[in-house]
């Protein structure tokens, strides 16, 4: 008993700790609102941004394959799992589920008799969920995570079928949880088959040609998941999130992405001491007494700021490609800057000083996250939510930063140069973001199928080119 409370008291300082630095670094994130600041390097603000804003998503975290946030969350009761196998017998050991019965499905192996176990929750299931394609058993990054909490080092040469069981039993022996859910569609690394869950219905399967390919089903119920809100089955609890890009928590990663493109971004460089931090991060949401009183919706702010600004992005980029008055794209950009367009800031007459528009990039810069930067509120946070407004604040900041430069340029002097200069400032400050929301084709595909094959090419074994030549014949 005394050890567990010694236990406890080390992960409870362990928290005030990480809480004190994340209310330190937001009391220093203010300071600067020079508009010629460009975001540091080493700054990962905006990932910490786009990897919460994708949670749950497809799309996004097939792009960015190797994960690098792990959160707690619940399974609602009444939800339905679904368990593909050869025979029928009802597992009694730890197995996989899934969320759609098209991916279980695929567990069926032919030529055997294909059963479909359909089981419901019966009360909450407390889950952890690891992002990126992580049940892509891929070398290259995406079961990064899991080895780090399972043998406190990443193992690309595990990173097949073979150490499938050894991952989930070793998950559920050490961290307690009911299950874990992993990234390819939502797959469910589920604890126990009689604690939590009930069987609902247990059928054979009529025998049946799946044409052209076994996945044909999978992928399409795997769209419905594609992109916000995702799997809206899962309920995650963002105010416990951990993110490997937290510079406090994994310092040891900031050298190893140096000079990286971000789809090469790993865990793998992580040292023994920051394995430990986040070990002890993990280990600590099975004690969590504490939660947070803020009640800030952050996933409703993060999508909030992204629904005000992908499109239009998108659109000021095209229209600065094109042969059109640059005029057309500062009446774009007056548009996105009119809710932070002061009477007050009034320009100097042909000067290079921008000093006057400081106030409309600070208003902009701040509108999602005043309230959130309040002493009262900030008070009440969780270090995992200090983390999130941290994040909405570097990524607000720098889409303010940029639109508010090309803005205030055109109100001194607009001319047939600045088209040239915007459309680099656009194209770096949409590189910089890298939101799922731009990979897509232009023209958009006739079919759009082809977009789900070519998505998931590394999920499948084989086929996939003759799925695509008969369903896309057109493109």
């Amino acid at each position: 008993m005394q050890r567990f409370v010694l236990c406890y008291m080390l992960l409870l300082l362990n928290f005030w700790l990480l809480l004190a630095t994340a209310t330190c670094n937001a009391v220093q994130f203010n300071q600067d609102w020079n508009l010629n600041t460009l975001p540091s390097p080493n700054t990962t603000g905006h990932l910490v941004f786009d990897t919460v804003s994708s949670l749950l998503q497809h799309w996004p975290n097939t792009k960015y394959h190797s994960g690098h946030t792990i959160v707690p969350g619940t399974i609602p009761t009444g939800t339905l799992l679904f368990h593909g196998r050869n025979d029928p017998d009802v597992p009694t050991a730890r197995e996989w589920a899934a969320t759609d019965s098209e991916f279980a499905r695929l567990f069926c192996v032919e030529p055997e008799e294909c059963w479909l176990l359909t089981v419901v929750t019966t009360r909450p299931l407390r889950v952890l969920y690891f992002d990126g394609s992580s049940a892509t058993k891929m070398p290259d990054g995406p079961m990064d995570l899991q080895d780090l909490l399972i043998w406190g080092a990443v193992h690309p040469e595990r990173a097949n079928l073979d150490w499938e069981y050894e991952r989930l039993n070793r998950l559920c022996d050490t961290f307690g949880f009911d299950a874990y859910i992993r990234r390819l569609v939502s797959e469910i690394m589920l604890c126990n088959f009689t604690d939590g869950v009930e069987v609902q219905n247990f059928v054979r399967l009529e025998d049946e040609e799946r044409f052209p390919h076994q996945a044909y089903a999978f992928l399409h119920s795997s769209v419905w998941h594609d992109n916000y809100p995702g799997d809206s089955r899962l309920h995650l609890d963002l105010t416990h999130a951990i993110s490997l890009y937290d510079t406090v928590l994994a310092p040891s990663l900031v050298s190893s992405r140096h000079g990286q493109t971000r789809r090469d971004h790993r865990v793998l460089g992580i040292d023994e001491h920051d394995t430990r931090a986040l070990l002890a991060r993990v280990r600590a949401l099975r004690l969590q007494s504490f939660s947070s009183n803020s009640g800030v919706d952050w996933r409703a702010m993060f999508h909030s700021i992204r629904d005000r600004y992908a499109t239009r992005l998108e659109v000021l980029q095209t229209v600065l490609a094109e042969d059109t008055p640059v005029q057309s794209a500062f009446i774009l950009l007056q548009t996105l800057l009119a809710p932070y367009r002061l009477h007050s800031a009034v320009a100097r007459s042909n000067s290079s000083d921008t000093t006057w528009a400081t106030p409309v990039f600070r208003l902009c810069a701040t509108a999602d996250t005043l309230f959130a930067e309040s002493e009262s509120v900030q008070a009440t946070l969780t270090p995992s939510e200090h983390l999130l407004l941290t994040a909405a604040r570097e990524t607000n900041r720098e889409i303010c930063r940029t639109l508010v430069v090309m803005w205030a340029e055109g109100v001194v002097s607009l001319s047939s140069e600045s088209r040239w200069r915007w459309r680099a400032e656009v194209d770096r400050l949409m590189d910089w973001l890298g939101w799922a929301a731009w990979n897509n084709c232009r023209p958009a595909c006739v079919f759009p199928v082809r977009i789900v094959l070519l998505s998931r090419r590394a999920i499948l074994d084989g086929g996939v080119e003759q799925l695509d030549a008969a369903l896309c014949p057109l493109v």
